[in-house]
């Protein structure tokens, strides 16, 4: 029995403790809650009252310069926020609200229990905080108190906070805060807004089906925004998802009965009527490219695990990489340079931009404070005196004069588009130039710092021009300036215009070549051709008549010269062995996979990328084989001399397929072997019909056949050779004989395997030609189709795999736009922007691509570097991402040719045009900077475009440094693609751009913390041994300044004609060795940094 009686204590002890337990748990939490809640009321206290949820509700988000300091612009200004109240709230809308977003708003007390208990559900099997069940007062409530990060007892603040929301104002009362503080568009916030800036239309005025889409969006108005999409087809996609999302809201509104079926039914049919209504002025695009990052995805879920839901009335702080100077700089630049060239190319007429002006700035007879940009004024005096002419003006609020130094920009502009580049305008023009103007025209000035004598403000003469451009600058791949056009506003020409920049995309070329065994002294072809390529042929033009026929990838770029380029894509795979075309073919997806049949291969190969793989394609690769196989032949020969020329060969060349254009292209069909040899069957049967006597040397015998038809026979006395041509006018050479008239005055000796067909190639080396051809297509045609042993050797296939090579490169190197694999691409074929030109060009010159977090998008470039909640904590940084595409031996041949292109070629006009003003000695002296780039101008002169480099200092020596550098990317031209063409102008990159560059250029160098880390004292020593570009084995090479190929050792004495440049090379005793590496897509370098 005792333990039977121990066993009851036991039990009765065991119930004590959990009751006890259970006690402390219950009273715990209530002891912890009611604490809890006392806390938070204590703090909620000072936040509480009307007018500081008022100040909180109107909240601005400043956005800074790089020095932390200086403002660039301001979210959510007061300015662009308009207060309504809930009397003037349409009824329509406060029923589509709680519908969308809050069903049980006008009966809960702030929290709704049943959603409260599925988001915990949902957050518990997430493992965080993923769902919210938020009602409309937690969302208010949320946007009033203050932020913390998404955890429990955040959530828990939360919902204490709205039940101290609700006991202090009424439902109309949240209601009509909620309303004032919903994010709509970067700059504004609040119902208001949203009428005017979807509908452009007053609150009060808004519809049923209005309403219902403005409620629907309130938590992503960038997704339903048509207003912001770049493409047409974002645009339709927005307006659908609009559509849906609104007549969601209606189906909520009828199954509460706030709306009757008959409204419903004719609601749901609507589209939602967007017409963009103006919220402000004051616009700039670098502040719409932060904005639009701040409403992407990714910033969003960085300040929604922040506390931050919506950033309208957050007060975060904006810190970015713009610098000021910079930006000043390269904005002045293209306010200074588009008017003078749209003068020079369309005079001093032009389009009435009254109405844009008040479209895209405001009053234009208003000086716009704070901002350097033209204003219009109207002519009241033109005082056309010999001395002292001017031109006196008055607008809105002022009035000034514009004397000669205020009408010179113009005035030059002025006669250099009438009589040439050389004009000069003096002050004996001033009357023929003010012909054009008289009192009461609107003109447009620029206001300076200067007054006249008579006290009056001194005015530049200017002019709105409907020429664009834009500007960018990058430094380790974070933005420093970016202009995107005139008015600099709405839309961002240096974003989402894509433009042909033309010549810009030879470099892309060359360091595809340097990564697949090509050397920058390698010899190019540089004469007009023809290329084959899936039954179309390409004829690429020159811009300028070339040098030389032969030029090396070096001179090719410094010259900018179209036709080498374009034959080194063709050939870009050529140095390669079969192994190694393998793995290039791999690595693009076009060799066969493991898991694909030879018939499914075969299908993908033929269907998506047109490879026939027919018996003339199979012959044509035979062809091509044969031609590398006699090149032994040839050197043991004598005729190493031939050997470019056997290159230059086609199999076959259809007259009837090319757009021939005059005399150059019909030289390019001669080229044809199949044409040749037909020539060379004829050329012996011809002379076999002449018997054999002729071919001996007794002068009787050869008498005796001079009256045969040996009219397409000819001799080159100069040559020693004789030719069989059955077109003389395509021979070259005028000064040959007939074979006849040779054979009357010498014993010459016929033979047929020694005379030169066409005068291009003897026949024994066709004939040679002839036999390794057959034999080898007899080995090809034994394997099927789409085995890899014949497909790697078709011509069409490989041109494919260089072709996909150059876009894929271009992908990795930062160009986001989809581009088309074609063979004209080295010239601009593709539309780009001038941000992803940038990049690219960045990725070429420092051999590293700089990203977001690894995001690759024009749209989300590091420019952002630090967002601070409004007491200045830190809630996100910027931390550099860094990716290796390619070695320091590629990116150093690349930068030589960038190089050399300011120092010889296309872009000289820059040359010495940088230079850093510096105090040295007590003196005042101005130094120039080193400079990289390429000139790019668009087919029919619609596009200017400059992409470049300047080094900048390191942060611990001062000494110049590519790595530290800064790309500047430019370009000219109008927005619809007229080209750019004047009565005594056309507008090259170089004549376009350029100006642009050299100017921002300047801005960079001489911006104060540049010239502060330049070590004054070391600068001229550091110039001397500029370039360093971290690869030990660059030495020194002799070429000519014709061709850029290199010199023999003999030769290596500089003189006239000849000059020095780095080339990854070898001593190879009299003759230049140069250097081949196989590294395909950047090979083993490319790893992350």
């Amino acid at each position: 029995m005792r333990w039977r009686s121990a066993e009851l204590v036991m039990k009765r002890w065991i119930f004590r403790g959990i009751v006890i337990f259970f006690l402390v748990v219950v009273l715990g939490s209530a002891g912890f809650l009611f604490f809890f809640y006392k806390a938070v009321s204590e703090e909620a206290a000072a936040r509480m009252e009307r007018g500081i949820i008022d100040s909180l509700i109107f909240s601005e988000s400043p956005v800074y310069y790089d020095d932390g300091k200086s403002v660039i612009g301001v979210f959510f200004e007061k300015m662009h926020r308009k207060y309504i109240r809930y009397k003037d709230i349409p009824p329509n809308f406060v029923k589509a609200l709680v519908a969308a977003e809050d069903k049980t708003f006008f009966s809960h007390y702030g929290v709704d229990p049943s959603a409260v208990v599925r988001a915990f559900i949902a957050n518990f099997r997430a493992g965080r905080i993923a769902q919210g069940g938020s009602t409309l007062t937690q969302q208010t409530a949320k946007n009033i108190f203050k932020r913390e990060k998404r955890s429990y007892v955040a959530k828990m603040k939360e919902l204490m906070q709205a039940l101290l929301l609700e006991r202090e104002y009424s439902k109309e009362e949240i209601l009509e805060m909620y309303a004032n503080q919903f994010f709509v568009t970067g700059f504004g916030s609040g119902l208001r807004i949203a009428a005017r800036y979807f509908f452009d239309k007053d609150a009060e005025a808004l519809d049923l089906v209005e309403s219902a889409f403005i409620a629907g969006s309130v938590k992503s108005p960038n997704k339903y925004n048509p207003f912001i999409k770049k493409t047409r087809a974002e645009k339709k996609e927005a307006m659908r998802q609009a559509k849906l999302r609104k007549n969601y809201v209606l189906g909520n509104m009828a199954e509460l009965n706030f709306i009757t079926g008959d409204e419903y039914r004719e609601a749901i049919e609507k589209e939602v009527p967007f017409r963009e209504g103006r919220v402000t002025y004051r616009l700039n695009v670098v502040l719409d490219y932060i904005k639009d990052q701040l409403d992407s995805e990714y910033f969003k879920s960085i300040l929604t695990e922040q506390g931050v839901d919506n950033i309208a009335t957050s007060g975060i702080r904006i810190h970015t990489s713009i610098n000021k100077e910079i930006q000043e700089g390269a904005l002045k630049s293209l306010r200074r340079h588009l008017p003078a060239l749209d003068i020079k190319l369309t005079g001093l007429g032009g389009e009435d931009y009254l109405d844009k002006y008040r479209e895209l700035v405001g009053d234009p007879f208003r000086r716009q404070q704070g901002e350097e940009i033209p204003f219009f004024g109207r002519i009241t005096e033109i005082v056309n005196d010999k001395e002292n002419p001017y031109v006196s003006v008055s607008w809105d609020g002022g009035d000034g004069i514009i004397d000669f130094e205020g009408l010179q920009p113009l005035g030059e502009a002025w006669r250099k588009g009438k009589h040439g580049v050389w004009a000069d305008f003096t002050k004996k023009n001033i009357p023929e130039f003010l012909a054009s103007y008289k009192a009461g025209d609107v003109v447009a000035l620029e206001a300076t710092a200067n007054v006249s004598d008579s006290g009056k403000m001194k005015l530049v003469l200017t002019k709105i021009p409907s020429l664009e451009g834009g500007i960018v600058v990058l430094r380790k791949g974070q933005i420093k300036g970016m202009v995107g056009g005139y008015f600099d506003r709405f839309f961002n020409r240096a974003v989402d215009a894509k433009r042909q920049l033309g010549s810009i995309f030879k470099t892309i070329v060359y360091a595809a070549a340097l990564e697949l065994k090509w050397n920058t002294l390698d010899p190019l072809q540089n004469i007009k051709d023809v290329y084959p390529f899936e039954s179309t042929f390409y004829i690429p033009n020159p811009d300028h008549d070339p040098e030389s026929d032969r030029v090396s990838i070096l001179w090719a770029g410094v010259k900018s010269e179209n036709l080498a380029t374009v034959w080194l894509l063709y050939h870009l795979t050529d140095r390669l062995s079969m192994n190694e075309f393998r793995q290039v073919a791999d690595s693009l997806g076009l060799s066969r996979k493991s898991t694909e049949t030879y018939e499914e291969y075969a299908a993908r190969i033929r269907d998506r990328y047109g490879i026939m793989a027919t018996d003339e394609d199979v012959r044509d690769a035979a062809f091509e084989e044969s031609k590398k196989e006699i090149e032994t032949d040839l050197i043991f020969g004598g005729h190493e001399g031939l050997m470019a020329d056997i290159g230059r060969l086609h199999y076959k060349i259809d007259p009837g397929e090319l757009a021939v254009e005059g005399e150059l292209d019909a030289q390019i069909y001669r080229w044809s072997f199949l044409r040749l040899q037909g020539l060379n069957q004829s050329m012996k049967h011809r002379l076999a019909e002449t018997g054999a006597p002729l071919l001996s040397s007794s002068l009787p015998e050869k008498e005796r056949l001079l009256a045969g038809d040996l009219t397409h026979f000819w001799v080159d006395p100069a040559r020693n050779r004789i030719i069989y041509c059955e077109t003389r006018s395509l021979l070259e050479n005028p000064a040959l004989i007939t074979l006849a008239a040779d054979l009357e005055t010498s014993d010459r000796a016929v033979d047929p395997g020694e005379i030169w067909i066409d005068g291009l190639v003897p026949s024994r080396i066709l004939d040679s030609i002839q036999a390794h051809s057959s034999k080898i297509y007899e080995r090809l045609k034994s394997y099927r189709k789409f085995d890899s042993e014949l497909l790697y050797r078709l011509s069409d296939f490989k041109r494919l795999v260089n072709l996909l090579y150059v876009t894929r490169l271009s992908e990795r190197i930062g160009i986001t736009t989809k581009l088309d694999p074609v063979l004209s691409f080295p010239l601009g074929a593709n539309s780009i922007s001038i941000v992803e030109a940038a990049v690219a060009y960045q990725s070429m010159m420092t051999g590293q691509r700089y990203s977001l977090d690894g995001i690759h998008s024009a749209a989300m470039l590091p420019i952002i570097t630090r967002i601070e909640d409004r007491q200045g904590s830190v809630l996100w940084e910027y931390k550099p991402h860094a990716e290796r595409i390619f070695p320091e031996r590629i990116t150093g041949m690349i930068s030589d040719i960038l190089r050399m292109v300011m120092i010889r070629g296309t872009g000289r006009a820059a040359k010495d045009a940088v230079r850093l003003a510096m105090d040295f000695e007590g003196r005042k002296v101005t130094v120039p900077l080193p400079v990289f780039g390429k000139t790019g101008t668009a087919n029919k002169y619609t596009n200017s475009s400059f992409v470049g480099f300047l080094p900048g200092p390191d942060e611990g020596s001062g000494s110049l440094d590519i790595k530290e550098g800064y790309v500047i990317a430019s370009y000219v031209g109008y927005d619809d693609n007229r080209p750019m063409k004047g009565r005594q102008i056309v507008v090259y990159g170089s004549s376009g751009a350029l100006p642009l560059w050299v100017d921002t250029g300047n801005a960079i160098v001489n911006e104060s913390s540049y010239r502060k880390a330049v070590q004054a004292a070391d600068l001229a020593f550091d110039l001397r041994s500029f370039p360093r570009y971290g690869y030990s084995d660059f030495h020194e090479v002799t070429i000519s300044s014709g061709s850029g190929l290199p010199l023999s050792v003999q030769a290596n004495e500089p003189s006239a004609g000849y000059l020095r440049v780095l080339g990854d090379v070898e001593s190879g005793g009299s003759r230049t060795i140069l250097k081949r590496v196989f590294e395909p897509m950047g090979g083993a370098q490319n790893a992350k940094e």
